[in-house]
């Protein structure tokens, strides 16, 4: 079967960026609205930006979080980016606490870097350290950067579903994985080479395996 990318569009994005790097890397992408659709793609991505609260507000409003659970539990290839990383967890505390999908262990927490010069939100590039296998690291070195634009994050660095670690005051959550169920905290859409090489990774991961 050919590879098509969906990019699940719940108003919680500017999904244009997304869109453009899986085309830029040759991949059949759609922005699809409809739940009812997900079963014509091979891999699918949750973007977002904004709150935890109004990510999951969204998803249920737009039929997505029982289509979601299902193309999970078929072992079907997950990505969740940014503020859709976060919405993968159990729960997040932004004007919360609210549940999330659930579909990876944890709880989505303000970040307190150690350093109080650093502000929030986390702007800008950062190195992520490989913490554990990473199948969408590969190819891409020890410590590749990516670009971050975010004020929470899983609150637990050394569990065991976390693959990459950002230091910001601290090791902060920059990567999850779970069976094919995957987050990046950082923007590999616009993380150029690097995010490019990510994305490709993940593509190249086939349902089951």
């Amino acid at each position: 079967m050919a590879i098509r990318v969906g990019i699940v569009d719940c108003s919680i994005s500017n999904l244009a960026s997304v869109l453009h790097a899986f085309r830029h890397i040759g991949a059949e992408t759609t922005v699809t609205r409809d739940p009812d659709e997900l079963n014509t793609f091979t891999h699918l991505v949750l973007p977002g930006v904004g709150s935890f609260a109004k990510g999951m507000e969204n998803l249920r409003a737009t039929g997505f979080v029982v289509p979601l659970h299902d193309w999970a539990s078929a072992g079907k290839p997950l990505l969740g980016l940014c503020l859709g990383m976060q919405l993968l967890a159990e729960e997040g505390e932004e004007f919360g606490p609210n549940g999330g999908l659930g579909l990876i262990r944890g709880r989505v927490v303000k970040m307190k870097p150690a350093d109080p010069a650093l502000r929030l939100p986390h702007v800008g590039w950062n190195e992520v350290a490989q913490s554990g296998a990473s199948r969408l690291l590969v190819g891409l070195g020890g410590s590749p950067t990516f670009y971050f634009v975010h004020s929470y994050c899983y609150g637990e660095p050394g569990a065991d579903y976390v693959t990459g670690t950002c230091e910001y005051g601290g090791p902060q959550v920059a990567l999850v994985e779970h069976g094919n169920v995957f987050g990046a905290q950082f923007h590999p859409e616009k993380s150029q080479k690097a995010g490019l090489t990510l994305l490709a990774n993940f593509i190249s991961i086939a349902a089951g395996a």
